[in-house]
């Protein structure tokens, strides 16, 4: 009987433990709700205006000083590792992206990179 007990109690602590989630959102931001292709759609070179990027993707991290800048950065980071029933999933997300303006404030060229 005792052994039958201690059986039951590793399987449940064993169970328990194996359906773990560690997700880390604090570097996330609004570059994330899109995929590369969104990305793509939405950025077109000597079309899209500072403003429509502002409006889409929010403040960039770099400069500071956005307003009078030629080239604006994003980063986006997402962590999220799971295990469950002692298999891990690792969907780890780490977005960059790089746009150039014109004196005009329209788009010249961006590059996006995704991890």
């Amino acid at each position: 009987m005792k052994w039958d007990r201690l059986i039951l109690t590793v399987l449940v602590c064993a169970f328990i433990s194996s359906c773990a989630a560690n997700v880390d959102r604090t570097k996330e931001t609004r570059l994330s709700d899109y995929s590369e292709k969104e990305v793509k759609q939405k950025l077109v070179p000597e079309v899209t205006s500072r403003k429509d990027v502002l409006l889409t993707f929010g403040t960039p991290i770099n400069p500071e000083d956005y307003n009078n800048a030629k080239r604006w950065q994003y980063y986006s980071k997402i962590v999220d590792r799971r295990i469950y029933f002692l298999i891990p999933f690792i969907s780890d997300r780490e977005q960059f992206l790089t746009v150039d303006f014109s004196d005009q404030g329209i788009i010249t060229a961006y590059h996006y990179e995704e991890k």
